[in-house]
């Protein structure tokens, strides 16, 4: 039982996405969202809600306990990757200095592994899943001296057991409170995106219109929907939101993001959104609201191939005229048999089909692959290979991106890998040394042969879009129409092209940037 506390300040803290310290950042328009919606009940409570990003913030430990000192309590939450890592640290800090502050995490990795949480004593309770509801009900308890554990869609430990609260119901937005922007200081993120560095930039969208790497535009983070309609085997939603959709309706969206971008004069929006698209009246409604109150952005956002084959060519054609840039889809694998099995049932012949739609409206469709599922034959990771060979000499517009599988906790996949001889990560540093799921990842079974044929693919892609500016225009054709026919026929060997553009870096003495991904 937490003792009833007289404080109504509450401190929210978002961990850094990549390791500095590896030279790493994400883009600065993925702004703390989740931060964002789980104090929006506080705020309308009229409590005191301090938020830290460690993004944001160089000296973030030191203002994470200064701002504990007289808090009600502190909370936090984390996807994959470091910020699991960087949360662990500065949760342990914090219990370590207030032993007696509550700590409150939620999120999708504490959502599927709540008990690393609690048994390693950097949390009295975890949220699962969607936690507007939830946190401010946590906050009413903590304030009252209630026990945590008759709030509902809570983990906590009692007598040295892991228990699970009441279920909550996922609820849709109009249940929510405001969201209190006043919270966020944009100006903080939009200088990062400005600002030259030599880091490697994660998860950061091709530029739309005529912005350029040197005169980039001012972007832009929204959540409008929560949750996924698909039953996919790699993915950790199906159990956290039990395949619910909820989303905010299309004109009411876009009179949203008018208003904030009013407000904060920003470029570029992205949804962060599982899977925007879902529903085809909303997005023409948003769309159709975008353009009649003339909204000066580009944006991008989430969607399925099978959504794209689904939807009217006017509901199309208005993605386009609503500035649509890019869309990113997941092709996830080149087999009817593997679709199947991964319970994505995507159409083979539907994947080109879907991606030209797009290609011909300018919106780049940002395709991804995933080879080395547990038991895939080698015949299926090839095929994969060479589709996504052929989509990207079809339509060079489209990214098509392979990744090596990797096991998400929650998944049906990865007890799957576990089954397999998949050894997960065992602690909080070992999966902060983990990336995003579709990260680069020894542990994938790939045989060594199809390993180098995804290496040579991926060089090649990248000569192929003429991703590196440098060099003479002449040079960058002709290494690029070679590449272009390798992809065509799909092989590899003897990679001329490839030798060539290297000796060409290192004779010139540059560094390729890093991939934008």
């Amino acid at each position: 039982m937490i003792q009833r506390k007289s404080s109504k300040k509450i401190v929210l803290f978002l961990p850094h996405r990549a390791d500095p310290g590896r030279g790493e950042m994400f883009s600065a328009d993925l702004l703390p969202l989740e931060l964002l919606q789980i104090a929006s009940g506080p705020v309308a409570e009229g409590y005191e809600v301090v938020m830290i990003d460690a993004m944001v913030e160089p000296d973030y430990e030191r203002k994470v306990i200064e701002a504990c000192e007289d808090a009600l309590l502190f909370a936090s939450s984390c996807i994959l990757g470091y910020q699991v890592y960087d949360g662990y640290k500065v949760a342990k800090m914090v219990r370590e200095k207030l032993p007696s502050l509550p700590i409150i995490w939620g999120g999708w990795f504490p959502s599927v592994i709540p008990e690393m949480y609690l048994e390693h004593d950097i949390a009295d309770a975890v949220g699962i899943g969607q936690g507007e509801l939830t946190f401010l009900d946590v906050v009413k308890a903590v304030e009252s001296g209630e026990d945590l554990a008759t709030v509902p869609g809570l983990v906590v430990k009692r007598e040295g057991r892991i228990v699970y609260t009441d279920h909550r119901a996922v609820e849709g937005f109009d249940a929510f409170k405001p969201v209190p922007w006043d919270l966020l200081d944009f100006e903080k993120y939009a200088e990062l995106q400005v600002k030259p560095t030599r880091m490697k930039v994660r998860h950061r969208f091709p530029l739309p219109g005529h912005w350029t790497p040197s005169n980039p535009p001012r972007g832009f983070s929204f959540f409008s929907s929560f949750g996924c309609p698909e039953p996919c085997t790699f993915c950790c939603s199906p159990l956290i939101t039990g395949r619910r959709w909820k989303a905010i309706p299309g004109r009411q969206l876009a009179e949203e993001i008018a208003e904030l971008q009013q407000r904060f004069k920003f470029d570029v929006l992205r949804f962060q959104d599982a899977n925007f698209g879902v529903a085809e009246k909303r997005t023409k409604e948003f769309c159709e609201a975008l353009v009649d109150l003339q909204v000066p952005i580009h944006w991008n956002g989430t969607i399925e191939i099978e959504t794209i084959m689904r939807y009217k060519e006017e509901t199309l054609d208005l993605l386009e005229e609503s500035k649509c840039h890019l869309l990113w889809l997941g092709a996830e694998t080149g087999t009817k048999e593997m679709q199947e099995r991964i319970k994505k049932f995507i159409d083979i012949d539907h994947i080109p089909e879907a991606i030209g739609k797009l290609a011909k409206r300018n919106i780049v469709p940002g395709t991804f692959w995933i080879i080395g599922y547990p038991g895939e034959t080698r015949e299926s990771m090839e095929e994969t290979l060479k589709r996504a060979a052929a989509v990207k000499y079809a339509y060079p517009i489209a990214g098509s991106e392979v990744y090596p599988f990797r096991p998400i906790p929650g998944t049906e996949d990865f007890g799957a890998a576990v089954k397999l001889g998949y050894e997960p990560p065992k602690d909080f540093a070992e999966w902060g040394d983990c990336f995003e799921y579709k990260y680069n990842s020894q542990n994938t079974p790939i045989p060594a042969d199809i390993r180098e044929t995804w290496t040579r693919y991926n060089n090649t892609a990248a000569i192929y879009d003429q991703y590196v500016q440098e060099g003479p225009l002449w040079m960058r054709k002709l290494l690029s129409k070679m590449a272009g026919w390798r992809l065509k026929k799909g092989s590899y060997d003897l990679p001329i092209e490839q030798k060539l553009f290297d000796l060409y870096v290192r004779a010139t003495g540059q560094t390729q940037p890093a991939a934008a991904d």
